[in-house]
């Protein structure tokens, strides 16, 4: 298995070299830096992220709009609610007559939508990119996260730490998913699906934040198949908290 991981980590080097003179990747960072942070400092940041994004209790209402951003006809309005609270992330969204429930608590999934069953790995329209499995990604953390080094997103320093899962999202295969999380925020920039040669096949990247009456949320998410060079923006247009 460290074998296998030592053959994952140098492939990514590898692909960040390849890689980095596209626009859609991430700068790639000082990978030596790892050997400047303690076991201690990292497990502490670590149990920081999933402290902002697990224990926190929130109650939100966010209207969106969801589109492609090269077809105007693409457009589609709804309501994501949010609710976390003690580890249990629920997350249920509404466009038109569709809705979909999606809940995560102790590593548990459970799933509903009108009804009937679905897989969260396949998108809510068929034109458009974004899954449920995208929106419980945003906001949960997993203890199966390793460190990987440091890297740049937008500009800024982050934390690069890899989930190592074989599975496949929107019928892309993975073997592995990289976060990227804000050094002094501690939120997810970015998330990369990687191949089994570490090359990112899938992204979720916030492409800004804005203070919606007090709260710090992401403005725009991009969902980008780098495959097909097909993508997604999902927009939040207004977010309100609640009881």
């Amino acid at each position: 298995m460290k074998l296998l991981r030592l053959i994952h980590y140098f492939s990514f080097l590898l692909a960040q070299f390849l890689w980095q003179g596209c626009p859609l990747h991430a700068s790639p960072g000082d990978f030596h830096r790892l050997r400047s942070f303690s076991p201690k400092k990292l497990e502490e940041f670590a149990k920081n992220v999933r402290q902002n994004l697990e224990y926190g209790n929130l109650n939100l209402r966010v209207k969106v709009r969801l589109y492609e951003p090269l077809k105007s006809d693409s457009q589609k309005f709804g309501e994501i609610f949010y609710k976390n609270s003690s580890r249990n992330q629920k997350v249920r969204a509404v466009f038109g007559d569709s809705e979909c429930k999606v809940s995560h608590y102790k590593g548990q999934i459970t799933k509903s939508s009108n009804g009937e069953s679905f897989q969260i790995n396949v998108p809510l329209f068929d034109d458009l990119l974004l899954t449920p499995q995208d929106l419980l990604l945003s906001f949960s953390w997993n203890d199966s996260y390793e460190y990987f080094g440091e890297a740049k997103v937008a500009g800024r320093p982050v934390h690069q730490f890899i989930r190592y899962e074989k599975d496949s999202i929107n019928g892309i295969e993975y073997a592995s998913i990289l976060a990227f999380v804000d050094i002094k925020y501690m939120i997810i920039l970015q998330i990369d699906f990687l191949n089994d040669v570490s090359i990112p096949v899938r992204r979720l990247s916030v492409g800004s934040f804005k203070n919606f009456d007090g709260i710090w949320m992401p403005k725009i998410v991009e969902i980008i198949d780098l495959r097909g060079h097909r993508r997604t923006k999902l927009e939040m247009l207004s977010v309100e908290m609640e009881n």
